[in-house]
């Protein structure tokens, strides 16, 4: 499993504005059409069965997006900044033979962060912040918790320095737990040595749990997972009263959507609340040694 990191969010905001106007459309379609028949039509459940779901999610996507075109534009201010250097052409394309060399050692050791083939004439601006680093227009979260984590940093001496984290990537295939290693490796430049020295000694401090890097992130997540779960649960009740009364009798109506969703939807807000309740405590557990 590899993370590539956080690139472009205003697209996929624009994305996701663009899916929401489309899918309540197609709701306001489908119910115009089941007022006009007096009846729920085979037509009118399709189009407000197929866009309700995406009418729901797109706009908590939009949320995500548009939070993280905030976290680039404050990155890029200067905001909790720990080094900043510009990696020049000629630099890049030095990490870059480095970098090569590197991952054909294996799996492990392959670069999350791929350099650009042809190294932009002004360099690209590297910017470590301290919860992450912003490379170009990527940017990849440095936490000790969650899917992906970073277990371990250093730095390369080579003919340009790297700054060098060992991550871990986390995912269930098959009811089975699975975590893989991994490597994510920036160019150092030459003239930011300093700064790099600060860079090491900050993740090193959150590496070990000295530092608590955005302590409030999971509890946040909680409370999102807390108050969604009864709003949702209640729609699922609203689909089960207008099954009761009788109003709708096919199989797949409007009220067996609103169950199904607030069901659905409400038990994910649960397992949100868990999750993140789960990971704030591992956010504060020291490391085992190593």
């Amino acid at each position: 499993m590899h993370n590539h990191g956080i690139r472009n969010p205003q697209r996929s905001a624009l994305i996701c504005v663009a899916v929401t106007v489309v899918a309540w459309a197609f709701v306001a379609w489908g119910a115009l059409e089941m007022h006009m028949a007096g009846e729920e039509t085979l037509g009118s459940g399709l189009k407000i069965g197929l866009a309700l779901l995406p009418a729901i999610l797109a706009p908590a996507m939009f949320y995500n997006f548009w939070r993280g075109m905030k976290v680039f534009a404050a990155i890029r201010r200067g905001e909790n900044e720990i080094g900043r250097w510009t990696a020049t052409a000629a630099e890049l394309a030095e990490f870059s033979a480095n970098d090569h060399a590197r991952n054909a050692l294996g799996r492990e050791n392959l670069n999350m962060w791929t350099p650009p083939r042809r190294p932009p004439p002004q360099g690209i601006e590297i910017i470590f912040v301290a919860d992450g680093v912003l490379v170009g227009d990527t940017y990849f979260a440095l936490i000790t918790t969650g899917m992906f984590k970073i277990t371990g940093v250093r730095i390369l001496s080579e003919s340009l320095p790297a700054i060098a984290f060992r991550t871990g990537a986390t995912w269930m295939h098959e009811h089975r737990v699975h975590t893989a290693v991994g490597a994510l490796r920036i160019p150092v430049s030459r003239a930011a040595s300093a700064a790099a020295a600060r860079v090491l000694g900050h993740f090193e401090r959150v590496d070990a749990r000295e530092i608590i890097v955005n302590p409030g992130f999971y509890r946040g997540r909680m409370l999102v997972g807390l108050f969604g779960a009864p709003i949702f649960f209640a729609v699922a009740a609203v689909g089960f009263t207008l099954k009761l009364t009788g109003r709708y009798n096919d199989s797949d109506d409007v009220s067996g959507l609103l169950i199904v969703i607030g069901i659905l939807l409400g038990g994910a807000m649960l397992v949100l609340a868990l999750a993140a309740w789960w990971l704030g405590r591992a956010q504060r557990r020291k490391p085992r040694a190593r």
